[in-house]
């Protein structure tokens, strides 16, 4: 037929590698539609003009089969091509002779599954039981990851065991091994006194209970007869002042000493009444000596004697026939206010009984004294000036409003010499007296008066107002300097030494003996603004002028820079002299104080120097509600103060601060200050006049008032 064996066996492959690849494009057709943009095109690396020709057996059998392989051939290039179902998993490995014209197969391996699954599928299964390294079971996903299958790591919640009352290794027990001695989370309790072994050590409240041997607190010491505090003592601290139990009886009025003070009946004042008036009774002898005003006999005066409400009731003493019709002033009931009238009338028709009428208004007796189409209120009478008689005199609806007057119960010869004043007295209901502390209202007592003193004070003054000044002592020489916080909430303080001083000015000499001088911290001025300033406001000198200068200084509700600490390093620098100074005053400089700027001084650091005098002794007074704090650079602390006073020529200090400064700030307080040198004093803060005027006399007894006249005398 003109083909020869060969030809034929060429057609055939052909025919069959042509039939192959059409199957193999319809298959792809239908894979790849429906899938998306996601389906895996098949036949990536296939080149359809190559010929494929199936593996034949007459290839397999030829003798040059023993001589030739594929894998040494350079022509053949082999590739894995998509086959049936023609998804991305099943592959077959065909290699082709490059060689020929066209390419030919010489090589076509079985179709496989080379994916172990599908790429596009990445989640395969969840929640796959497991251990984990450390053994606590789990749980772990199985994947495809680029078409290989693979399983995540194994994942818990289980962890190390704790004691917090759950199986946290998850092995069913639950706060094994990790409970504490008592079998309870956390550490082991601490033995408290309750009578039950808290820290589970098999004894019960060991080193907790008291020195009784009990529970809580050990007993307070009563007065029993009885160790209540088992310190091997009976009712310490406890008898009275009487050496028994209970309290130290009152001081009563029995002419005995009660309250076993050594002294009998002192100090019994209780208030008294009578029909007539409140007042006050003293105990004297024993026996109880009212001074209210009794009740009298009625008698003709022209007064309410039996204290009744009615003056001279059931008399006639200014009633005569030739008084009838005659018109009486009167100020009493039924009248409402003003001075009214009251006659003397018949109270009988043959007249011989007299009487006096109500007291009412003088139109009520005499209408004709009304102007024209005016009313007669017959309880209102001619306003008068307000007296002391409870009465609205001035018919303005108040009574006894506005009335004072002066008053003093010393000698008489005594007022108005040395210091002795008036005090005064104010009108209520009728009756002259003033107001205690704690707001009571007490007939004749005379406020603010100044009587004389036992003794005479060392103050330059007449203090027990005999005329003679320190007739026992003589002021030394002394300079006082007054260093004040004058921020605003020192105001009523600085106001109660104010009063004081002024008390001690009224009647203080010797201006040349005592100097003193003022200084002030936490000053605002405009051009320091908004810095704080420490002012030299008055350098030594006279007390009147150091009394105004005082008088003049001004609060500053927003002070806050109190720098105290600064203004006693640099008041007492020159006292110490140069060499002795912890820090050379051109090395001060002043810090920051906060939102409020820098400090500063007046004058400046290098101008500051108090005069203190050499012969003279020196004192520092220190007003502040603060503790101690310094803005200079370096800082000024206690301890730095301290060694300055120590050394210094003769200096005391003296501080005025708040108890609970003492008590809150015991490291800087001031108070410290107040022990080295010449020892001082810690005064407590107040708002009170007197107790500030007493202090201040303390301190000048203590430091100016040394000696007397007649060692001053001596030769």
């Amino acid at each position: 037929m003109g083909f020869s064996l060969y030809s034929l066996k060429r057609f055939i492959i052909t025919f069959f590698a042509l039939f192959v690849f059409l199957l193999m494009m319809v298959s792809c057709d239908n894979e790849i539609e429906g899938q998306g943009d996601s389906a895996f095109k098949p036949f990536l690396n296939y080149d359809p003009t190559v010929i494929i020709y199936p593996p034949s057996k007459d290839i397999s059998d030829a003798p040059e089969e023993d001589t030739y392989s594929i894998h040494d051939d350079p022509c053949v290039e082999c590739e894995y091509y998509f086959c049936p179902p023609m998804n991305s998993m099943w592959q077959m490995q065909i290699c082709l002779n490059t060689c020929e014209d066209p390419n030919t197969v010489v090589f076509q391996g079985e179709c496989k599954e080379l994916l172990e699954c599908n790429p596009a599928q990445v989640l395969l299964e969840t929640d796959i039981p497991c251990v984990t390294g450390d053994g606590y079971p789990g749980f772990k996903d199985k994947i495809c990851n680029k078409g290989q299958i693979l399983y995540t790591d194994c994942k818990t919640d289980c962890t190390t065991e704790v004691c917090d009352n759950i199986d946290n290794d998850c092995d069913g027990e639950i706060d094994e091994d990790v409970k504490n001695v008592c079998g309870e989370c956390g550490e082991v309790p601490e033995e408290v006194c309750d009578y039950i072994d808290n820290d589970c050590d098999g004894e019960i409240d060991e080193g907790v209970a008291n020195a009784c041997g009990e529970c809580g607190s050990i007993a307070e010491e009563v007065c029993n007869g009885i160790d209540d505090d088992c310190d091997g003592q009976i009712d310490e601290f406890q008898l009275n002042d009487c050496g028994k139990c209970g309290p130290t009886p009152d001081e009563i009025c029995n002419n005995i000493d009660d309250d076993c003070d050594g002294k009998t009946d002192e100090d019994l004042i209780q208030e008294c009444s009578t029909i007539c008036e409140k007042d006050l009774e003293y105990c004297i002898s024993g026996s109880w000596i009212c001074t209210a005003k009794q009740p009298l006999q009625e008698i003709c005066n022209g007064l309410d004697d039996d204290c009744d409400g009615k003056v001279d009731e059931g008399l006639d003493c200014l009633c005569t026939v030739q008084d009838i019709g005659t018109l009486l002033p009167c100020k009493e009931k039924p009248l409402v206010c003003g001075e009214g009238f009251k006659t003397c009338e018949c109270k009988n028709a043959d007249c011989t009984e007299l009487g006096l009428t109500e007291c009412l208004a003088v139109c009520h007796w005499l209408p004709q004294v009304l102007p024209p189409g005016e009313t007669c209120d017959k309880f209102k009478g001619i306003v008068k000036p307000e007296e002391c008689n409870n009465h609205d005199d001035n018919c303005n609806q108040s009574i006894d409003e506005g009335l004072t007057k002066l008053c003093y119960e010393g000698p008489s010869a005594t007022v108005y010499v040395g210091i002795c004043l008036p005090g005064e007295m104010f009108c209520e209901n009728g009756a002259w007296g003033a107001y205690t502390p704690n707001g009571d209202f007490m007939n004749k007592l005379c406020l603010g008066q100044v009587l004389p003193e036992d003794e005479d004070v060392c103050n330059g003054a007449d203090s027990n107002c005999d005329g003679k000044v320190d007739e026992d002592k003589q002021l030394e020489p002394t300079d006082i300097l007054f260093i004040v916080d004058l921020s605003g909430s020192m105001t009523t303080e600085i106001n109660a030494v104010t009063v004081a001083l002024n008390t001690f000015a009224a009647h203080y000499s010797d201006a040349e003996v005592l100097q003193w001088g003022l200084v002030t911290v936490a000053v605002s001025e405009p051009w320091q603004w908004p810095g704080e300033m420490m002012i030299l406001n008055l350098n030594l000198t006279d007390f009147q002028t150091f009394v105004g200068s005082f008088a003049a200084s001004t609060f500053q509700a927003n002070g806050s820079q109190e720098m105290i600490y600064d203004a006693l390093y640099m008041s007492i620098w020159n006292l110490v002299g140069l060499p002795n100074l912890p820090y050379q005053i051109s090395d001060l400089k002043w810090w920051p104080g906060g939102w409020n700027g820098i400090p500063g001084s007046s004058p400046s650091l290098d101008q500051w120097k108090i005069n203190w005098r050499d012969d003279a002794k020196h004192v520092i007074v220190v007003f502040t509600d603060e503790n101690g704090q310094s803005f200079l650079n370096p800082t000024i602390d206690e301890p730095v103060l301290i060694d300055m006073i120590n050394v210094s020529d003769d200096l005391s200090i003296y501080v005025f601060n708040l108890e609970w400064i003492k008590q809150g700030f015991p490291g800087n307080s001031l108070e410290a200050l107040t022990q080295a040198g010449i020892t001082g004093k810690f005064f407590e803060l107040t708002d009170k006049a007197i107790e500030m005027y007493n202090n201040l006399l303390e301190i000048l007894e203590e430091t100016a008032c040394a000696g007397s006249k007649e060692e001053s005398a001596k030769p």
